[in-house]
């Protein structure tokens, strides 16, 4: 790997603004290079995010190919005011909720095939209770509002900053802490009933 590319993905992992305007000049390849790198680096904490919202693998997937399409259609335009994961995030949730709106997402809810579950292959019995306890944070996270899911799955499965969240939602960062902290409150006994088994 050369020099360029190291420099690139350190600044993805540091989470550094990257501004598009000098991205020829910082990063001397072309904008499918830079497009490439950006799908190896982003695309499977996009595809989890696209599947928060709208619960079916291969529609998760195609939004973020989606996502990726307009990141490259625009990436000369990005502006660099903020990072490009929290750019990238932005784009996949205006998909995502582009998509919940659309006629194609109403049909799938009338033919019941919004959820996919997961391959049940045989597992560990050390690794069921870690499973299963993941299972219901997952459902019960399902339960909640959009506003309240959105900010959780950002925060705890892909470890976004309270800023970070904020810059991608365009909210002020208050607004962010006090749907965490009512996302919680909403979540504690939505896990109680999981745990006794009800819906």
């Amino acid at each position: 790997m050369n020099g360029i590319l190291k420099s690139r993905r350190l600044s993805f992992e540091r989470g550094q603004p990257m501004n598009a305007g000098k991205l020829n000049e910082t990063y001397p390849l072309d904008k499918e290079e830079i497009l490439h790198d950006l799908m190896d680096h982003y695309a499977d904490e996009l595809s989890y995010l696209a599947y928060s919202y709208v619960k079916n693998i291969e529609t998760a997937k195609d939004l973020v190919q989606n996502t990726f399409v307009s990141a490259y259609t625009h990436l000369d335009q990005f502006e660099g005011n903020s990072n490009i994961k929290t750019w990238l995030y932005r784009i996949t949730i205006n998909k995502c909720k582009d998509y919940l709106k659309s006629s194609a997402y109403k049909r799938m809810v009338l033919t019941g095939k919004t959820k996919e579950h997961a391959d049940t292959e045989a597992n560990p019995a050390s690794q069921f209770e870690r499973k299963e306890q993941a299972s219901a944070i997952r459902h019960s996270l399902e339960k909640l509002p959009v506003k309240y899911r959105e900010v959780m799955v950002m925060m705890y499965y892909q470890d976004l900053t309270t800023k970070e969240i904020a810059e991608v939602l365009k909210i002020p960062e208050a607004s962010v802490r006090t749907r965490l902290r009512r996302a919680k409150d909403k979540l504690t006994p939505l896990l109680q009933k999981e745990a006794l088994g009800y819906e």
